[in-house]
């Protein structure tokens, strides 16, 4: 996926649909996680690219899911390691300067011998997942000499809850797919696209609240937490432009997601306080150039 530096959470969005952002914690952490990574890149090119905001951003890691093969043009550290290691960039701590600012960028190409490429095959989406994000991983404490540990804090969270008149979702099944959803090779439960000089829209198919809450905390910075009670899955087109809380004077506008959630979906991200998992960065150089 290609676009400008400001729309790189769009590219990420695809890898959090998948379940990139699972838990907000280290899937070998999760109680629900019996599968254990063990894959690694058999050869890998890392060069830093020309500290350039206005070039593209090409990210290619979960696509073909079941390939070894990965492609980062133009990427910085903070977005290598909220893939390798399915965070937002919240929850990273520790970075060193070098880090911040307009760059430095990189670009990355890895792959695999076919021996990986034929057990990848074999594996279901979410092991495919978990197996490039540790290849990720092992990259990253090769070439940057990345090491992390990861800490529980209480930080802010919110809610997401049934708004005061109720939800406003509609059945799965209710809204067509396009005939541009139906190019897709599979298509995810909610996926965004730009919607003109209104902002962007969030389409549902067959969602469910856990999918929506995700979702909405790569946008937020945040985590989403489903407490909506909602067991069904629903059909919804979500238009929204930014965070909020202020919305635009332009009547050709979308309004911001705080309000554009409880305005057409019926629900509220309601602020809280909660634990969450941060990945706190012990070491990490500038990789040299191969």
């Amino acid at each position: 996926m290609s676009g400008m530096r400001g729309g790189f959470f769009v590219a990420l969005l695809g890898l959090l649909c998948a379940g990139v952002m699972g838990a907000q914690q280290p899937a070998a952490k999760s109680a629900t996680q019996t599968y254990v990574p063990s894959m690694t890149f058999d050869v890998a090119s890392v060069r830093e690219s020309k500290p350039d905001l206005m070039a593209g951003v090409t990210v290619s890691f979960m696509n073909p899911a079941h390939s070894s093969l990965v492609r980062f043009s133009n990427s910085t550290v903070q977005s290598l390691l909220q893939i390798a290691f399915g965070v937002n960039f919240p929850q990273i701590v520790g970075l060193p300067d070098w880090t911040h600012g307009p760059g430095p960028f990189f670009n990355i190409e890895a792959k695999s011998d076919e021996s990986v490429d034929e057990r990848l095959a074999k594996l279901s989406d979410e092991q495919a997942r978990l197996e490039k994000q540790h290849m990720m991983q092992m990259l990253l404490a090769d070439r940057f000499q990345l090491k992390v540990h990861w800490e529980t804090r209480e930080g802010p969270i919110y809610d997401l809850v049934i708004a005061k008149n109720g939800p406003k979702l509609q059945p799965g099944g209710s809204i067509p797919i396009s005939p541009e959803e139906l190019r897709w090779t599979k298509l995810p439960p909610i996926h965004q696209r730009a919607n003109g000089t209104k902002g962007y829209e969030f389409i549902g198919h067959q969602c469910s609240m856990e999918a929506l809450a995700k979702t909405l905390t790569i946008q937020m910075g945040a985590p989403v937490v489903d407490k909506t009670g909602l067991s069904g899955t629903y059909d919804f087109d979500l238009q929204y432009h930014g965070r909020g809380p202020d919305a635009s004077d332009d009547p050709d506008v979308s309004p911001p997601l705080l309000t554009a959630v409880p305005e057409q979906l019926g629900l509220k991200m309601q602020p809280a306080k909660g634990e969450m998992q941060f990945l706190v960065i012990d070491h990490i150089e500038r990789p040299s150039a191969n």
